[in-house]
């Protein structure tokens, strides 16, 4: 169990430092909003290879490996004293 905790804690380590690649790059390069009429698009201003991590699934993947990793910590401590 004490293996489970740990691999929990690197798992939501590396989610939060997704989630904190994904807010720096949103304040480094800012979303431009573009409206048409009634219809508004959002392009962001980041380069090419960095367009990729402003999407709304990237940060959607983030969250749910941070919640994978708190789950792996709390299941192992249930389990573990379940076990005494």
């Amino acid at each position: 169990m004490q293996v489970l905790a740990k691999s929990g804690a690197i798992v939501s380590s590396a989610g939060v430092a997704l989630l904190i690649a994904f807010v720096a790059i949103l304040l480094a390069f800012p979303v431009i909003k573009e409206c048409g009429g009634e219809k508004c698009s959002y392009t962001s201003t980041a380069p090419e290879q960095l367009v990729a991590i402003v999407q709304p699934g990237y940060l959607a993947v983030s969250l749910m490996i941070i919640a994978a990793g708190v789950f792996m910590v709390r299941f192992s401590r249930w389990k573990s004293k379940q076990e005494n």
